[in-house]
Order: structure tokens, then C-alpha cells, then sequence
């Protein structure tokens, strides 16, 4: 179950993300509320199955893993590109 929480952790973790860069580039002031709202939700939902995974497991094991998952989400994200997606 950790696993799970961890990945559902940095799905929405990149959805908050998207959503900041979205919010910070539009003209349209509503939208980009819209957008920015929608950062804020993704952030609570990351922080929450951040800190779920934390409860169940044992928090540095948590944490070392969740660190894990970053270093071989950036080594994926490498061989990518560079241009802008929403969907990655």
C-alpha cells in the first residue's frame, strides 16, 4: 500500500506542478485562477498521500523510498525532450 500511496503521491505532485506553469503563463486572469486553484487541490492531494504513506509504513524507510521514486522518475524524464507537454 505504500507504493501505491507514493505513486499516487507523485501523480499529483506533477499534476500540481502543471498546473502552477498553466496558471503562470495565461493572460486570461479567470482561467489562470482556475488554473491555480487547481495547484492548490493537487498540492493537498500530494501532501496527503505523501504523508498517508508515512502513517502505514515506517517514515525514513517512507522517505528513502519516496526519494527513490524522484531519482528514477528525473533519470525517465532525461531521455524525454524538452518540449512542453501537459501530459508529459
Amino acid at each position: 500500500m505504500v507504493h501505491r500511496l507514493l505513486y499516487a503521491a507523485l501523480i499529483e505532485a506533477r499534476s500540481c506542478e502543471r498546473f502552477r506553469l498553466l496558471s503562470e503563463q495565461l493572460k486570461d486572469q479567470e482561467l489562470a485562477k482556475f488554473y491555480k486553484d487547481l495547484m492548490v487541490s493537487e498540492a493537498n492531494h500530494y501532501t496527503l498521500f505523501l504523508n498517508f504513506a508515512r502513517s502505514y509504513g515506517e517514515r525514513k524507510l517512507v522517505n528513502q523510498k519516496w526519494n527513490d521514486l524522484l531519482v528514477f522518475e528525473a533519470e525517465l524524464m532525461k531521455d524525454l525532450g524538452t518540449k512542453g507537454t501537459v501530459h508529459g
